[in-house]
């Protein structure tokens, strides 16, 4: 009961509907479907108690479905890191996210025009220090699992090297995308920035990541402290850049889905307009996003839950009202 006198019932509806909602409007939507009277700090307690409620162990834990999948050496699973400003009381702070998932390209002209078919996706994210969102995320993804663990991150240097370190038996990719975006800005140095631009994102997914590096050296109109940080930046991940070798395995180069992860886990919930959280009150939505789209959404059985028992409870209230209409004296005024 969350210690208050709402019943369980109504307080497991009132959190569904708070972690897609926002609380002010939770209220008329609970109107509308069930005809009870809620008001927007209940819904807001109710939802802080649950969250606060989810054991942190279990919240990160895997599910019984990716732990199966984590004990097989023949499959392929993906761990995906990175970082989503939200805005607080303190001004904007980065949010971590992670999203472990399995993935297979269905080819259908070779692997250039491949659709990946997406497995079971859990999450896990956290406002504040990073070492707390490791923790988190190495409880979610094991490093000593079987598993053969591919990463794909962009260049934020504390991610690339913590991943090294806590998987260094896992494959590390440089999201390719990101990197042409860094080239597409440098390209403008060249004589022929078009041109230059196709002829380096050609050579990257033909394994030529030297080569590229040499190129953006020899530019002859990009500024010297912008060209010194991109080569270094290409020389210190060519292991991270061999795309012929990944593709050729039919792996993902691109870091897009954690990039729609920030979108379905945070964006839709917490970033509207004129939104501003406490560290407290994000953490606790964090917590109840997570578990909303780790455990409850990818089965659907919350939402035909709902469904069910709202229709049945709609049935019922109807069957009432019509045994208590049978009984009266006169028919209510709107029906006269």
């Amino acid at each position: 009961m969350l210690g208050c006198r709402t019943s369980p019932y109504l307080q497991a509806k009132l959190v569904l509907l708070g972690c897609e909602h926002v609380f002010a409007h939770v209220p008329e939507i609970v109107a509308s479907l069930l005809g009870i009277e809620v008001n927007e700090s209940q819904v807001y307690r109710i939802c802080q108690a649950a969250a606060q409620s989810l054991e942190e162990g279990l919240l990160d834990a895997p599910s019984a479905e990716l732990q199966d999948e984590l004990q097989g050496p023949e499959e392929t699973v993906y761990g995906m890191v990175d970082g989503s400003m939200l805005l607080t009381d303190d001004g904007w702070k980065e949010t971590k996210v992670g999203r472990v998932f399995t993935a297979q390209a269905a080819e259908k002209e070779g692997f250039d025009k491949a659709q990946w078919q997406m497995g079971r996706s859990e999450y896990v994210a956290h406002l504040g220090h990073f070492e707390a969102f490791t923790t988190k995320f190495e409880q979610l993804l094991p490093p000593e699992s079987p598993a053969a663990k591919v990463f794909v991150s962009d260049g934020a240097r504390w991610i690339a090297q913590w991943l090294q370190q806590a998987y260094p038996e896992a494959t590390h990719i440089l999201d390719y995308y990101h990197l042409t975006e860094k080239l597409a800005v440098a390209c403008q140095g060249a004589e022929e920035p078009e041109q230059w631009l196709e002829d380096q994102s050609q050579a990257l997914l033909e394994g030529k990541s030297r080569k590229v590096e040499q190129a953006v050296q020899a530019l002859p109109f990009l500024e010297k402290d912008h060209k010194d940080s991109l080569v270094g930046y290409l020389h210190s991940n060519h292991q991270r850049m061999r795309y012929k070798e990944f593709r050729k395995r039919k792996l993902m180069i691109s870091s897009a889905p954690v990039e729609a992860a920030h979108r379905t886990l945070l964006q839709l919930r917490m970033k509207r307009s004129g939104q501003r959280w406490s560290d407290k009150g994000a953490n606790n939505m964090i917590k109840l996003r997570t578990a909303f789209l780790s455990q409850i959404r990818p089965s659907h059985r919350a939402v035909y839950e709902l469904r069910r028992e709202v229709l049945n409870y709609t049935q019922h209230a109807h069957a009432r009202l019509v045994s208590t209409r049978k009984r009266s004296f006169s028919p209510p005024k709107h029906e006269r």
